[in-house]
């Protein structure tokens, strides 16, 4: 029954909400597709977590993506054992770097001045965000050549999905955390339609062709005499 709800419910919900509620919003609510800049409020801990953070995500989102669309070529690369150790070890690095990011920004939350603009939903995904470092780090450390078998499990499952068709059989056995860290991802995504950080699917293309910002510089010119 567990299996079902992580592997099936949990991941349809949060697929249609991502699919209906994101274009609706953007559509309806545009002045809500930002987030508030915090920067002003407080500039020393946001560079020291939130760099880490973007660096490790980033890479690590990728690389899952990368593995999902081009499974047949990452499993040839990752046939030689050197191969395997040197990506997995990045890997874990990453995830580290993103860990230490994500703690520097709870820290952020809970102990600077931004703690007077930080709502619920701020909480509720920096601390989903925190659990998918915990856990992703964890299978580093604790479930070695996570890479081989998230090419075997968790790739043909995600297929299975797509295909209207799970297959849970595929990931069932896999451990505790890996089941932990599977439905702390569709959980960001189902909840983060609702929340200022649907911003980051917006890319700022446009800004490209913007005409140029002409400034002029006002000066006194009583000053001047004086």
């Amino acid at each position: 029954m567990l299996d079902l709800l992580i592997f099936v419910a949990v991941p349809y919900i949060s697929i249609a909400l991502a699919l209906v509620v994101t274009p609706y919003r953007y559509f309806s609510g545009r002045l809500t597709w930002s987030a508030y800049s915090t920067q002003f409020l407080e500039r020393k801990t946001l560079f020291w977590g939130s760099v880490p953070w973007h660096y490790g995500v980033i890479l690590l989102l990728a690389g899952h993506a990368i593995g999902f669309l081009f499974p047949s070529a990452v499993q040839s690369l990752l046939s030689n054992f050197s191969t395997l150790l040197a990506m997995e070890s990045i890997a874990l690095g990453l995830g580290l770097l993103a860990l230490l990011g994500t703690v520097i920004l709870v820290f952020r939350r809970a102990f600077t001045g931004i703690r007077a603009v930080t709502e619920v939903a701020d909480w509720i995904v920096i601390l989903l965000v925190l659990n998918q470092a915990i856990t992703g780090v964890y299978m580093g450390l604790f479930a070695r050549w996570g890479m081989e078998w998230y090419l075997h499990t968790a790739v043909p499952w995600l297929y299975s999905l797509l295909t209207l068709k799970p297959n849970i059989a595929l990931v069932s056995g896999l451990p505790l955390m890996f089941k932990i860290h599977v439905l702390g991802a569709f959980l960001i995504l189902a909840f983060l339609p609702f929340t200022k950080f649907v911003h980051f699917l917006f890319l700022p293309f446009g800004f490209l062709f913007d005409p140029p910002i002409l400034y002029r510089w006002v000066r006194d010119r009583r000053a001047k005499r004086i």
